[in-house]
This record gives structure tokens, sequence and C-alpha cells, in this order.
């Protein structure tokens, strides 16, 4: 009742099919399919002879087209498959913003614009879309140049091998950095494809230590019976006794599977039959017998069964299979987790993802604007030692009020000793102001406290040394007199000269403040790496 299809020859293949169609017996279903050239032109001209094709290893994303190929199904999930799974990925370690490397193959540019789709409206930005036909390090140094850490790759072992040299070359690894690339590549791929390239191999493994692959699970991991009442273990010990020293094919298990669903299929199309017509059977199909065509295609989109490769399931013809990730971790891959399509879920195995740092990569170079302040320590010092200072300075003014009748305090001006203290104790009141800066106070409180501690401290520094020039003055007027007659400066005449520098600063205060006031303005400076 099937046609078995295993050619990759586009004429033998399709000779094979139409030869089976024309001289050979009436078939229901059409089961195999590898090579994405001869499966889909075959897969397209099924509707025209009622036949549904399932295949278990053609993974090419073209074959999902559901109006070019409807009568199409796989139990193997599509190149594209991967593209939800990493969708899970990205969110688990809140990655939203990525780039992409992509070879310059229609396999890979494919999943590449499905990948597009897939984070298109779920706040995950592909800040930059790279491709390379041979040589990638160009690309490789624009996504360096454009910030981009998580790196999403499509391509083949041979330019994987170059990929990561460029990586190396570039310093694109490490703890700053997650390559994503497919985790289909075969085991220890790097050896065969080392020669190629410029690198050296601890240089290619170092670059290369931490990456994630992902690819279909080809046999589930759960130890519950399936439809066939074994195990996927049981069934892989089974399959490798049986196989000998033959060459295994990761597909095997869904071809198993695929077998499964034919017969599931059949089933349930001989049951529809035996309920609604009791005169047709399905040995009375044939290929212009479109109601029968249609039961079958019904039939086997109602597929839903635990088989050794997981729950199999079709949405609009396409397995809803299991995606496991793997990471490179000292010259071997280690599964680290599972994405399960049928209920969307992904499950990181405990402790088994290990980055090169402390934490997972981050998604960009975070820049953080840090306002740079006065250290509280030191502010606290000096404030400290000024309220020492102003102590100091009420001390010497008390003294100097309550002796000022005595007759040497008398003598040595006890008002302008006066004036210069408290021009000292304003001075001294400005280091207060001067420390608090924008992590004291708000913007527009500190443009107030800009122009306060400006006219404090000139209004300080004049009475304080004002009243110091006046005595000084005094004592120059006195004793430049030649002929030593007595001459008498009294402390009115003193505080006019001290009240006059007071006025001219008073007035060039003003007018600056008038015609130019302070302003807070922002310097940024360059940036630093953060200890």
């Amino acid at each position: 009742c099937l046609f078995l299809f295993f050619q990759c020859d586009n004429a033998k293949g399709l000779k094979a099919f139409y030869d089976a169609i024309k001289y050979g017996p009436n078939h229901l279903m059409v089961f195999g399919g590898v090579c994405a050239t001869v499966t889909s032109i075959i897969a397209e001209s099924l509707k025209g002879w009622n036949l549904v094709q399932l295949s278990f290893a053609a993974t090419t994303p073209e074959l999902a087209d559901k109006k070019k190929y409807p009568y199409f199904f796989r139990t193997v999930p599509s190149d594209n498959a991967v593209n939800p799974a990493i969708l899970k990925l990205l969110k688990y370690y809140q990655w939203k913003r990525v780039g992409t490397l992509t070879q310059d193959v229609q396999r890979f540019s494919e999943v590449r614009n499905d990948l597009t789709g897939v984070l298109y409206g779920e706040d995950i930005e592909i800040s930059d879309t790279e491709s390379f036909s041979n040589d990638p390090c160009t690309s490789v140094k624009k996504l360096k140049g454009n910030d981009v850490r998580i790196i999403l790759g499509q391509f083949d072992e041979e330019m994987a091998v170059k990929v990561f040299c460029c990586a190396y070359d570039e310093e694109m690894y490490g703890s700053k950095y997650q390559w994503i690339i497919p985790g289909w590549y075969e085991n220890v791929w790097w050896e065969s494809w080392i020669n190629s390239s410029q690198c050296l191999s601890k240089n290619l493994l170092a670059a290369m230590e931490g990456y994630i692959g992902v690819d279909f699970e080809p046999l589930s991991s759960k130890m519950i019976k399936t439809i066939s009442g074994r195990t996927p273990q049981q069934y892989e010990k089974e399959y490798n006794a049986k196989r000998g020293d033959g060459q295994s094919s990761k597909f095997h298990g869904y071809a198993y599977d695929g077998i499964w669903v034919i017969a599931k299929t059949l089933q349930r199309a001989m049951k529809y039959l035996n309920a609604t017509n009791k005169y047709q059977k399905i040995e009375d199909f044939n290929y212009t017998n479109h109601k029968l065509g249609k039961i079958f295609l019904d039939a086997m989109n109602e597929t839903n069964f635990f088989g050794v490769t997981g729950q199999v399931v079709f949405r609009n013809g396409e397995r809803m299979g299991t995606i496991k990730f793997t990471q490179f971790q000292e010259r071997k891959e280690v599964k680290v987790g599972e994405y399960n399509a049928v209920a969307d879920t992904l499950e990181i195995i405990n402790n088994s993802i290990r980055f090169q740092g402390l934490e997972p990569p981050k998604d960009k170079t975070i820049i953080q604007e840090e306002l740079r302040k006065i250290s509280l320590p030191l502010y606290s010092i000096l404030s400290a030692l000024t309220i020492l200072g102003m102590i100091m300075a009420s001390a010497f003014l008390f003294f100097n009020i309550k002796n000022r009748n005595q007759k040497l305090i008398k003598m040595s001006s006890p008002y302008m000793n006066n004036l210069i203290i408290l021009g000292g104790m304003l001075s001294y009141a400005s280091i207060f102001l001067f420390g608090l800066d924008g992590s004291f106070v708000s913007e527009k409180t500190f443009e107030t406290l800009c122009t306060v501690r400006t006219w404090i401290l000139t209004v300080g520094y004049t009475t304080a040394f004002g009243a110091m020039f006046a005595k000084t003055w005094r004592v120059h007027a006195i004793f430049k007199n030649v002929k030593m007659k007595k001459k008498i400066i009294k402390d009115q005449k003193l505080l006019v000269i001290v009240g006059g520098m007071l006025l001219i600063d008073l007035c060039i205060l003003i007018c600056w403040q008038v015609v130019d006031p302070l302003r807070r303005t922002v310097e940024k400076y360059n940036m630093e790496v953060c200890p």
C-alpha cells in the first residue's frame, strides 16, 4: 500500500515515482523523501494523484508552504522549528538585543528570514544582520562594531571553523559573548576543517568554548512507554542491536514513528469508512478517488500519540517536535536543555549551562550615566575642620567683645578685629555650600546654591581682607608722617573704607546676577570601564 521513496537524483527519483504510479499497484500513500529538490517536486504534484506523502528526513523550510504542498507531512521538525526554541532561550536569559550571521545559502537564509518573523513583536531587537559567502571576517568585525553580544549563526561546519577563527581574532568570545549556532554538526566536526583555516587548534577551541547548538531531538529522553509498548531507551537498544556495525542515522526514530503515523492514519480511515459507508473500503482507493484521498488527509491531520521521538502531533502538516540545546564544554557537546513545541515550554537542565563569566553575558554594553560627586568622607573631614575653625573664630569673637574696653584690646581696634572674624566665619560657611553638589541637592536648588555661595565667599573675603587692609593703611598713614605730628584716624573712617570695598563688590555681583546669572551645566566625560 506504500510507495517507499528515498531517491536523491532528480531524474531517477521522478522516473521511479511515475513508474510506480503507471505500472505498479494503487499506492495509498508515499513514505519518504530525503533530499529537498526531489521531495519538493513530487510533493507539489501529489494533489493531482490524491496521495498523502509522509517524510521522515526532509527538513527544508520550503515544504512548509501548505498552499503549494497541501498533501505533504513530515515526522521530523523543519529547520525553522528551532526558531521558537531560540525565542524561548532568549527570553529565558532576558536577551533583548541580538545579531545574526548567515551563510549565503538558501537553506540558512530561509531559517534566518523565519527567525526575523518569530522575533517580530517579541520586544527583541535584531540590531545587525550580516551574511557572507566565503570569508566571514568582515561580517564578524561589523557585528563587533555594532556591539552585538548575542550572535545567532546559520552556517555549515566548514564555515563554522572560519567564523570562530575570526571571532578569536576579534576577541568575540569569552564572558561577554554568546554564540548560538546549528546543533546538527557531526561529532568533533572542527577536526575535519581545521587544516583549511589559518587558525591554531587551541585558538579555535578557545573561541568555540561555550557556544550553544540548537537541533531537533533524535529520540525522546522521557522514560515512558510509547505507542509501540517500548520506551525510547528500549527502542534505541533494540535498534542498535539490529543495526550492528551499520552506520546510524539520526532520522531512524522519525522513520519508525512515521510507520506508526501511517498505520494509525489507515486505522482511523477504516473506522471512519465502517461508520459512515460500509460498502466502501480503503482497498477501493484509486488516484481519482478524491473522497478517499480527503479522508486519508484528515485522518493524518488528527495524529496524536507518544512515539520514540516524543509527542507526534501535526500543525498544518508540520511536526511539533522537541528541540534540544547542547553546549560546547571542554571539547565535547553536553545537552543542557530542551524545548517542547507542543507545550511551548523550555526546560534547562540544572547547573548544566556553563557561562564563561559569573553570569550570562549581557546583550549589549550597558552605559550608566553616573554623576561625579565630591567624596563624602572627604567632605565630612573638611566640614569637621571647618566647624572647628568656626568654633575657634566664635571664641575669638567672644573674647574680643568681652574685653573690648581693656587697654591692649582697645588699642588693636576691636571693631576691625570683629569684622575680620566675621569675614572669616562667612568664608568658612562657604565651604559647606561648595561641598554640596548634585548628589545632595536638586537641579533647581543647585543653581540657587551657586549664586549664594559666590556671594557669601566674596562678601566674607572682602570683609576680612578689607578690615585688615584698613588697619594696615592706618598704621601706614600714621608712620609716613615725617614731622611726627599727632594724627588720629578713627575706626569710623576705617569702616567707611571697608564699606566702600563691599559696595564695589555688591555692584559687580548685582550686575553679574542681572546680566549673566550662574546656570547649572553638565559636563560629559569620556566613558570609563566599570570596575
